[in-house]
């Protein structure tokens, strides 16, 4: 297994991007692997609720940023899910959905923030880095190519 030849103590941030829309997912990942903070991001991705709950099972993360709308399992159900089976990753929403309610519910649940999109980016770079700076680095190797599972 390549994982083996890896040196583990050169670790990044692990990032869950959970998107449907394959540009979002682009953009996202992208400026996630421009921000000039202190650690490294590793950024994987998934279509939907059920492969991202799928791959929160697998391992661990760091960061999930969620989309509300996606087939198969939308994202206050993944969020729900989460809270269900103690997976206590920290999740920030990023949606095109500006509906109060729906923000109310993901508030409740416990997430850092609702986003709307079209977000900004320097926002978003703040907040990445908020969620992630208290938070000790999961096991993701440095240097590890960013993986789409779609």
């Amino acid at each position: 297994m390549a994982g083996h030849a890896v040196e583990t103590e050169r670790l990044g941030t692990r990032v869950l991007i959970v998107d449907d829309d394959p540009p979002t997912v682009r953009v996202l990942r992208d400026l996630i692997n421009g921000f000039r903070h202190e650690r490294a991001y590793v950024v994987e991705t998934a279509p939907d609720g059920a492969a991202a709950l799928a791959a929160l099972e697998r391992g661990q993360y760091d960061l999930v940023l969620l989309d509300v709308y996606m087939p198969e399992m939308n994202g206050l159900e993944l969020l729900a899910e989460m809270r269900r089976r103690a997976i206590s990753t920290p999740v920030l929403i990023l949606t095109g959905n500006n509906d109060g309610r729906t923000a109310g519910e993901a508030l409740a649940s416990g997430i850092l923030a609702y986003v709307p999109k079209p977000f900004d980016f320097t926002r978003l770079e703040m907040l990445v880095a908020l969620a992630t700076s208290s938070r000790p680095i999961a096991a993701a190797p440095l240097g590890a190519p960013s993986r789409e599972r779609q």
